[in-house]
């Protein structure tokens, strides 16, 4: 057959018609494709926008969020990874068990006079029939992980969102940067009041206000400054046009915040209110503090615009796709909590401080649900959301995730848990002491030596001289070696001075040494 026929006409000119007929396929394919793709995920979507899905699938998001932060957290805790912070309440706890005041030793004050955590007071009572640390850790992923249920029905309810707004929201969560360094960062008690706060919204929304007053109180129970959380929370009443509790709970809220920071916490603690040092840069007692800010705007500025609070403000905001921007009437209630603890100048962890985030984030995703009802289009019964504006918001999401969360795929978490033969060495040094030693100890093995009635950290890494005054209630010491720039002349210079301080050598192993000196302490 001759090639020529096959790609011209009979006037001798290349024919397109195949072609077009390829194309035209093609596009008809396409079309059907998605037009089936659309149909499968419709219907889909009614499956799941049932009551009966309602009621399962945000306790199964809860369940799977809880375990995934779980297992993250105990595996920072066994490869001694998570720091000295959740120490001080492995003593406390142990110090109630045994009945005595729960005065943490490394801080020199009663855990209670902190923040006022008395949720922490029946927490410690059932870590008893527990592993403390690890009951600590799970407590508190579950905490966390609870905050997918309201956020699942405050977006289906009074947002009135599809599944898909609602999943995107539970999603971003889930992803949340400050979630995560908040499950890595220790052990906060406060950490209840994300689900507590949310909840207390909901409930208050379908004015079930004896839930809802319960649920706030919960939230006051977990830290004194939350007060002005439930202050703002008051406000967020107040302008949905419940009038008599947003007054009751603005009032009631701030009456909590003044009388625990500035009667009970001083009378359990050092006699003023715990944290006025962190904020020396205004004035030295609570009226030249409030004097201070209110006389030097400017100066009060400068304070909020730095660097690491205008990082700290878009880590909260900025996974959520700036959606609480679109609705400011409920997050500008939270900013007088949120520019208190920007402007305290406290110490910072490697984690940040993550604990100041949890009251904006309450209502970021609050706010974040009424966003996108305002943004989406009126349905049938609900508001859809825009499939680009869903991708979107999940990219975003995983991003942030991704860059700044303790838990990134940049940390390698699979990888945690693991110990190395110089982790086994630390904890086996810990087997030396005994329960009544007096021990100090490197921050990493702080919590594994904490469940006693003195117990501090040692403050640095590097080489020093063992002081007769600093170490005269101390009845063991441990020390590594293998961080810091210990050197051998260094330790055989620590070993000398030891030894004339009357201690002995009981372990030594990977540069990991336990040094004793009372019959008590090993």
């Amino acid at each position: 057959m001759d090639r020529k026929k096959l790609l011209f006409d009979e006037d001798g000119v290349f024919s397109s018609k195949g072609l077009e007929r390829t194309g035209e396929q093609v596009t008809s394919t396409m079309i059907a494709l998605r037009r089936k793709a659309d149909i499968t995920i419709l219907r889909w979507q009614a499956h799941f926008d049932s009551p009966l899905a309602d009621r399962f699938i945000p306790w199964i998001g809860a369940f799977l969020l809880t375990l995934s932060l779980a297992l993250l957290s105990l595996a920072r805790l066994r490869d001694l990874s998570v720091g000295e912070q959740i120490g001080y309440y492995i003593q406390a706890s142990h110090l109630m068990e045994i009945g005595e005041s729960p005065e943490v030793t490394q801080l020199g004050v009663n855990i209670f006079a902190l923040q006022a955590s008395w949720l922490f007071w029946p927490i410690a009572l059932l870590a008893r029939f527990f592993p403390t640390g690890e009951f600590l850790l799970v407590i508190q992923a579950i905490a966390l992980g609870l905050g997918v249920v309201p956020i699942w029905r405050i977006a289906r309810g009074p947002a009135n969102l599809r599944t898909g707004g609602a999943a995107a929201l539970v999603f971003a969560y889930s992803l949340h940067p400050s979630i995560h360094n908040l499950n890595l960062a220790g052990f906060y008690p406060e950490t209840v009041a994300i689900p507590a706060l949310l909840s207390a919204y909901l409930a208050g929304y379908r004015e079930k206000w004896w839930i809802s007053s319960g649920l706030m109180l919960l939230v006051l129970l977990s830290r004194a400054d939350l007060g002005l959380a439930i202050f703002a929370l008051g406000i967020i009443f107040f302008l949905e046009n419940k009038k008599i509790a947003g007054r009751i709970a603005m009032s009631f809220g701030v009456a909590w915040f003044l009388v625990m920071a500035f009667w009970v916490q001083p009378s359990i603690g050092t006699g003023s209110y715990p944290h006025i040092a962190a904020f020396a840069h205004f004035g030295n007692g609570p009226l030249d503090v409030l004097f201070g800010i209110f006389s030097d705007p400017v100066g009060l500025f400068k304070n909020l615009l730095v660097r690491n609070n205008f990082e700290q403000l878009i880590l909260i905001i900025a996974p959520v796709l700036f959606l609480p921007l679109i609705h400011l009437r409920y997050v500008i209630p939270i900013i007088p909590l949120f520019t208190f603890y920007l402007i305290a100048d406290v110490p910072v962890g490697v984690l940040g401080n993550p604990q100041q985030d949890i009251a904006v984030l309450a209502v970021v995703f609050i706010s974040a649900s009424y966003a996108l009802r305002k943004i989406g289009s009126s349905g049938v019964n609900r508001v859809l959301i825009g499939r680009r504006i869903l991708t979107v918001l999940l990219l975003t999401a995983t991003v942030f995730f991704i860059r700044d969360s303790a838990s990134s795929p940049f940390e390698k978490p699979w990888e945690w848990g693991k110990r190395d033969e110089t982790d086994v060495a630390r904890v086996t040094s810990v087997f030396w002491l005994g329960d009544e030693a007096s021990v100090i100890t490197p921050a990493n093995l702080y919590p594994e030596i904490a469940n006693r009635k003195n117990a501090f950290v040692l403050e640095t890494a590097d080489p020093f001289t063992p002081e007769r005054k600093k170490l005269k209630n101390a009845d063991a010491i441990i020390i590594d070696a293998s961080t810091g720039s210990w050197k051998s002349a260094d330790i055989e210079t620590f070993a000398e001075k030891m030894t004339e301080l009357g201690f002995t050598l009981r372990y030594e192993s990977k540069g990991i040494q336990t040094w004793i000196r009372k019959p008590g302490s090993g």
